[in-house]
Parts: structure tokens; sequence; C-alpha cells
């Protein structure tokens, strides 16, 4: 089941450890957003590598969506669901001036930071 949380919901236990206390579609909007930029060619892996797993970022090395590319992009939605206290299974879904992609991805605390570690573009 996948809940489409708000702003301002947050992860359970997540408020007390965390210092921002972030929900769910803000982890999953700020990560996600560091991926669709390295995806649309706006951003080097390089970049964002603290926040990409080290099979998410040779994925993105080799992975492009050529539709996505320019800067008419615009996020159209965001879908999170905490799995746990740890960890957000999360899909983006990102429009161009032409075309809808949606981006699947799994993030997972790691310390102070969250780092996607599953990514799948649809």
């Amino acid at each position: 089941m996948t809940a489409v949380l708000t702003l301002d919901a947050p992860i359970a236990a997540l408020t007390t450890d965390d210092p921002g206390g972030r929900s769910a579609v803000a982890i999953a909007t700020h990560v996600g957003g560091h991926v669709f930029d390295v995806l649309s060619g706006r951003r080097t892996v390089h970049e964002i590598g603290e926040h990409v797993s080290a099979r998410v970022a040779a994925l993105l090395l080799t992975t492009r969506l050529h539709a996505a590319q320019g800067p008419e992009h615009r996020v159209r939605s965001v879908h999170a669901c905490p799995i746990t206290e740890f960890a957000v299974e999360a899909c983006m879904v990102v429009g161009t001036h032409d075309r809808v992609r949606a981006l699947v991805l799994r993030v997972e605390r790691d310390g102070e930071r969250w780092v996607c570690t599953r990514l799948s573009p649809v």
C-alpha cells in the first residue's frame, strides 16, 4: 500500500533523531531532485555522490533520460511511504514540455544523511 503524504507529515520515530523532523515526501523530494538533475544532465554524479549509493551512482553513469533534458522539467507529484524509521520508498512524477517520467526510488538513512540506495526510472 502506498501513502501519499503531505510535506508536514513526519516519519514515525525520526522526529527525535532527525533535527529537521523531515517528512517522507520532503526526503524523497530532496534526494529525488538530485537524482533527476543527474538524469537530465544538469549535474554530474560526482556532485551528488553523498546522496547516492555506489550501485545507484553506477546506474546514473549509464542512464540518461533524453526526453527530460532541458530546464523546463518540473515535479508534478511525489508519493512516499515510510517503510521503516530509516527507509522511505517513493515515486516521483516529473513532467517536461512533451513527456511525463517517473522515478521509483528507495532512500535510506546513513547516519545524518539520506542516501538513494535503489533507483528505477520508468
